[in-house]
């Protein structure tokens, strides 16, 4: 019998655990009961359908069959970046997600049967990795199907370099706390793509509760607040970025393209 640590069952959950922290940020009136109820409610769904006489390889392949077939969580590549894609009620509400969130899900479900299934922070994506007696298996939380070794070696050679194997570190059990920002940051970089200032702004102001005047914040809010006609604000928000990170490319574009436009336009006004 497999027994996790309770360091491998914190790294199970951080994704999820994260997802629903930030529902509750972007969202006026959240309702976080309702979300753990529904999850609860599949915890208890999986742990009738799983078959525990089988050993953990089987049950995680049963965990993948379930999630990804007969209730049908999927990543669109129509929407594989949109927020509500990173959005745990929007998640749960059309099956329709990101590798990340994907994961968050079924790593939540594992944890629960207590199946040795753990997160990836690969350079592109996250993946899920299966350690089960000795030997270990990769999964794409896209779709849910195992990946062959020679399909990692080409992945790591475009994206970390020639000369690494599947074996790399590239691939070891991510880090709880690495995931979780990636997270937040794809979710932030999604909200104000899309225009979705509000919630974009209650994110920003979250992250900088938890890491006062972070100058990278800083500058997303005076973004935000300029896409909002709030030149003022964002003015004061760029030279405050400026300030303080003088040789980052993003201050030059800031010093030459908007805050020249934004004095111009605020002078309008």
């Amino acid at each position: 019998m497999i027994i996790l640590d309770e360091e491998e069952r914190t790294l199970q959950k951080a994704l999820m655990v994260r997802m629903v922290e930030l529902y509750k940020v972007v969202n006026e009136n959240p309702k976080s009961s309702s979300i753990w109820g529904r999850l609860g409610h599949m915890v208890r769904k999986v742990h009738l359908m799983i078959d525990k006489t089988q050993d953990a390889k089987m049950q995680i392949h049963q965990l993948l069959q379930l999630v990804y077939g007969e209730w049908g969580f999927h990543c669109n590549p129509n929407n594989h970046f949109a927020a509500d894609a990173m959005l745990i009620d929007q998640l749960l509400e059309k099956q329709s997600g990101t590798a990340s969130s994907l994961s968050a899900l079924v790593l939540y479900l594992a944890e629960s049967l207590n199946l040795p299934l753990f997160p990836v922070n690969f350079p592109t994506q996250v993946l899920l990795r299966a350690d089960v007696n000795n030997e270990t298996a990769f999964i794409n939380p896209w779709d849910g199907e195992y990946i062959f070794h020679d399909t990692l070696d080409k992945w790591i050679e475009g994206y970390v370099g020639f000369g690494l194997s599947s074996y790399s570190d590239e691939l070891e059990k991510g880090d709880a706390e690495i995931l979780q920002e990636h997270f937040v940051q794809n979710l932030k970089n999604a909200l104000i793509r899309e225009g979705r200032g509000s919630e974009a702004l209650r994110l920003i102001e979250w992250c900088l509760r938890r890491q006062p005047n972070n100058p990278y914040e800083i500058r997303d809010r005076g973004l935000v607040l300029a896409s909002m006609d709030c030149y003022h604000a964002a003015l004061v928000d760029f030279d405050y970025f400026i300030e303080q990170c003088p040789d980052d490319p993003t201050s030059d574009l800031l010093r030459d393209q908007l805050l020249g436009g934004m004095v111009q336009e605020y002078s309008i006004h």
